[in-house]
């Protein structure tokens, strides 16, 4: 069975994005590494919603060559250049298939929307979390309503010397 991990960054309140969808909040942090080097070498596949795919496609690089991508949309397909998949499916199916294709790891990007789908479905096995020291008051959240409960074993809690807290639990 692959291995589904959300690795994002939240405002202390849960909010993932500001008013505007931008991420502003985090240029503060940017020269900071949080392991995410080691923790991108290891991954097989990156799943994100369509709101998080347009905001990649803003960075003058696209930061995730070299592993496949799949945007979960309702919508129709974007002009990807061959860098996503678009994909209608349901969370299960889409792990099955990366399975299928050999990916073992996925790093589930982003939104809320999708981690909140791949938690209901039972998928998530880690969340790691970094709580950025800000309060944005509204924005898009990391938590939406779900259908499920969803127990957390912590498993690594570490505080920054900039105030930012990661947070590593298994999704028991």
């Amino acid at each position: 069975m692959a291995e589904v991990i959300v690795y994002i960054a939240q405002s202390v309140d849960g909010f993932i994005a500001d008013r505007t969808g931008g991420i502003d909040f985090l240029k503060p942090y940017e020269g900071w590494d949080f392991g995410y080097d080691a923790f991108y070498r290891g991954v097989d596949a990156v799943v994100m919603g369509r709101k998080t795919y347009q905001h990649c496609r803003t960075f003058p690089e696209w930061p995730y060559h070299g592993r496949a991508v799949i945007v979960m949309t309702k919508g129709p397909p974007l002009d990807g250049d061959g860098l996503a998949v678009f994909d209608d499916r349901t969370p299960r199916e889409i792990v099955t298939d990366l399975e299928y294709a050999g990916k073992r790891r996925i790093w589930l990007a982003g939104g809320g929307g999708p981690i909140r789908a791949f938690l209901d479905a039972g998928l998530v096995k880690r969340l790691i979390l970094f709580q950025i020291p800000i309060l944005l008051g509204a924005g898009a959240t990391l938590w939406p309503a779900g259908r499920r409960e969803r127990g957390l074993d912590p498993k690594r809690i570490a505080t920054h010397m900039n105030g930012v807290v990661e947070m590593e639990f298994a999704v028991v």
